[in-house]
């Protein structure tokens, strides 16, 4: 993504400007001292805000100072102060000060509070899934699919030989050369702790070969067996296994075989007898169906072996996802997963702000819900923000200035609203410096937020991440002399066009984002919410 934006309206504001001061009111001034623009609080509670106000050039007394909406405490020196209650997650402050004339002046500045975690630690729960019943249903179809076209003699090669049994005088090692099948169903039913499984396998073919000792005489020959039909079933038990994901594991399996049809005649009998072809094709097969639905779970779930690297806008992406925590019952599957992005390059940042998840309503209805944690999200745009992508230098074609440069000092945040869980992105202490051929002649802190709303796009198979109106707040600095030859207050209608352009390119870019297929299966009819600091994605499989 090009972080270079045309601020076509800069020249349209300058030459707008009426430049008549006995247009404009003679508004208090107000300093605020405490806390410092982009303040880390550890944890949400009180915050304190202090500074000082003054009547403007006219002297209008100053009556009141609001901070959020409650009333700060006014000291006869002009000081201030008011205790403002800062929930976990990214919260802009902003003061207004009103004298008696009714002119006001305010300061906007963000406060983010939370636990401040290093750029690639894990997060707990960060992916939550909960499966219904009915979606094992189709989950079972592609497993059928998938199982036809297993190869079950590579599958099988490690357990090789299949049946060791007796001695050197009298004993025999049986092994599977071949393993092919003409048909197959799979039936997956959630049970309490773990997956029935039904696996039907028609047209088996088995060829193999079996090193044997009759009499403490060695020998080697070759069998072949088939079935009409073999039938297992038992009940999938499912643990998480870390960064490999789950262990899946076949207990107790029932076999039933159907026609077995036996043909080594270079075999003694003995032989035949010790190995029980029988127990050697029940062993084979259930073992492969194990075996075969460990990947099929892992794939179900969400899991990911070990480290991966992903690349988005040029940059290596470090991924982990580590299996924590599963159950079942007759309802259906629920699955957590800690999980870890590093966008390398990043280590070197600060940290990000770590906010405590709830406890999101997990309903899968009559398919499957998928929850999302903000700090997965948070940790991302930290990481963007510590290598330099969210930082941009926008050209004008005319004007006072020719630049202005924006400066993230702390990282964009998404919080859950505390009122209505409505998500809302926070863009806070963005700092503006306008230039005149690289000399600067303006500088000014922005804030903003706006409301996220997330819809299905893309016939349903994606999300469209939709960024709402900002709700805009700038302040002119007095770090730098304000040359520019606008006021203010048109200084500051300048950055919010500004900032308008970058977030309308923004949003194009969010416009459909893909949403991970389960087992080859894809989430469809989705619908969107949020709760509990998750997004939440509930749709139906296909």
């Amino acid at each position: 993504m090009r972080n270079t934006f045309i601020v076509t309206g800069l020249a349209v504001i300058v030459a707008a400007c009426t430049g008549s001061p006995g247009a404009l009111k003679d508004p208090p001034v107000v300093t605020v001292t405490s806390p410092a623009r982009s303040t880390v609080q550890n944890g949400a509670g009180m915050v304190t805000v202090a500074g000082t106000v003054a009547p403007g050039k006219q002297g209008t007394p100053v009556q009141q100072v609001m901070v959020n909406g409650v009333a700060a405490t006014l000291g006869m020196d002009g000081t201030f102060t008011a205790a403002v209650q800062v929930p976990e997650g990214a919260t802009l402050l902003k003061t207004v000060a009103t004298d008696a004339a009714g002119s006001t002046a305010s300061d906007t500045r963000s406060i983010e509070a939370g636990t401040l975690r290093m750029p690639g630690s894990m997060v707990g729960n960060g992916i939550t899934a909960a499966i219904s019943a009915q979606a094992f249903t189709a989950i079972s179809g592609a497993a059928t699919a998938l199982i036809k076209q297993e190869n079950f003699t590579k599958l099988l090669a490690p357990l090789q030989p299949m049946i060791n049994k007796g001695g050197s005088c009298l004993g025999a090692k049986g092994y599977v050369d071949s393993l092919t099948i003409t048909d197959a169903n799979i039936s997956l039913v959630p049970v309490q702790g773990g997956l029935s499984i039904t696996a039907e396998i028609d047209g088996l073919d088995v060829n193999g070969h079996a090193d044997y000792h009759v009499a403490c005489i060695g020998g080697s020959d070759t069998f072949q067996v088939t079935a009409d039909a073999v039938v297992v079933s038992g009940t999938l038990t499912v643990t998480p296994n870390g960064m490999m994901g789950f262990t899946t594991t076949l207990a107790s399996p029932n076999v039933s075989i159907t026609n077995l049809n036996v043909t080594a005649s270079g075999l003694p009998g003995a032989i035949l007898d010790l190995i029980d072809m029988n127990g050697l094709i029940s062993f084979a097969v259930s073992k492969g169906a194990e075996m075969f639905m460990g990947p099929m779970v892992n794939q179900m779930l969400g899991a990911l072996a070990g480290p991966q690297k992903l690349m988005l806008l040029g940059k290596t992406i470090d991924v982990q996802v580590q299996a924590s925590q599963v159950s079942f019952d007759t309802t259906g599957g629920i699955v957590a997963l800690n999980t870890m992005m590093l966008i390398e390059g990043s280590e070197s940042s600060p940290g990000y702000i770590y906010t405590t998840p709830g406890s999101p309503v997990m309903d899968p209805g009559q398919g499957m819900v998928l929850g999302l944690s903000n700090n997965l999200a948070n940790e991302a745009l930290e990481e963007l923000s510590a290598i330099g992508m969210l930082n941009l230098a926008m050209p004008t074609a005319s004007g006072t200035f020719d630049t202005t440069q924006m400066m993230v000092t702390s990282a964009p945040m998404i919080s859950g609203d505390p009122a209505d869980g409505k998500l809302k992105l926070v863009l806070p202490d963005m700092m503006a410096t306008f230039t005149s051929h690289g000399t600067p002649v303006g500088k000014a802190a922005i804030n903003a937020q706006l409301e996220l709303k997330v819809s299905p796009s893309n016939n349903g198979y994606a999300v469209a991440i939709q960024l709402g109106t900002p709700d805009i707040s700038v302040d002119t600095l007095p770090d730098v002399t304000n040359d520019t030859s606008l006021t203010n207050q048109d200084l500051a209608t300048a950055v919010k066009l500004a900032l308008d352009s970058q977030i309308t390119s923004i949003s194009a870019l969010l416009g459909s984002i893909p949403i991970p297929s389960v087992a080859g299966l894809q989430l469809h009819d989705l619908s969107i919410d949020s709760d509990s600091g998750y997004v939440i994605v509930k749709g139906t499989l296909q």
